[in-house]
């Protein structure tokens, strides 16, 4: 069966216990998003509620962010944002987790998107994720059951990026600090500097400032696992 299907997944937490603002991270969104839709990919919108989910961390100078909020198509898609248990993961190649603090609130803690993921995983298809979005793929598991991190070189923002976002006083827990827990080898450059890591089927984006260079990768990453003629409908379950 084809895949022609992209999630794009985003946190629904707009605010933090706190009060401070969260939201999804507009260009870790924006960039994957048209990536992958220049490539021939249906995106669509998943994350832990129904309903259009809140930006954080727009900036309005990047012409890419701009597009992103200016686009009909995108508008209609986040609009009609489900919870992952609307979709079939056979019908999807590829996930990618968009960050924002948030994340650690809710979809780190989704079974349901631990699942799912882990069905298009395993059965071919990408993972990427961006900046705190790599705490979406903290419970995936793959093959045999095995934890999709376990062993896997990956990157994810800093303790020191956290800090300097005043993010380590209202977030649950050190993302970096568990993702090491977990058995996952964490890389970093240098704290708001495009860093970006491959394992495998696994992409991910240190921080908003890799997100152009991370939806490059996914790309390379489509063309390596799509037939010579490069379309996504030709992408099949293995």
């Amino acid at each position: 069966m084809a895949r022609v299907y992209a999630a794009v997944v985003l946190t629904a937490v707009s605010r933090f216990p706190n009060g401070q603002r969260s939201g999804y991270w507009l260009p870790e969104a924006a960039y994957p998003w048209f990536a992958m839709a220049e490539a021939g990919w249906q995106v669509v919108v998943i994350s832990t509620q129904e309903g259009e989910p809140e930006p954080g961390g727009v900036d309005r100078s990047d012409p890419v962010q701009r597009r992103f909020l200016a686009d009909d198509g995108v508008r209609k898609r986040l609009t009609q944002t489900h919870r992952v248990e609307f979709y079939s993961p056979e019908d999807f190649g590829l996930v990618v987790y968009a960050g924002g603090g948030g994340a650690l609130l809710d979809l780190a803690t989704d079974t349901a998107l631990a699942e799912f993921t882990g069905e298009v995983v395993t059965t071919g298809g990408i993972i990427a994720a961006c900046g705190h979005g790599v705490a979406g793929l903290l419970n995936v598991r793959e093959r045999e059951n095995r934890q999709l991190l376990v062993g896997r070189a990956l990157t994810a923002p800093t303790p020191v990026e956290e800090q300097l976002q005043a993010l380590h006083t209202v977030v649950p827990f050190s993302l970096a600090a568990e993702l090491t827990r977990g058995g996952a080898r964490h890389r970093f450059g240098e704290p708001f500097k495009p860093y970006v890591v491959r394992d495998g089927p696994l992409l991910t984006g240190q921080n908003p400032a890799s997100a152009p260079e991370l939806a490059r990768q996914i790309v390379t990453a489509i063309t390596e696992l799509s037939p010579a003629d490069g379309t996504a409908t030709r992408l099949t379950r293995r």
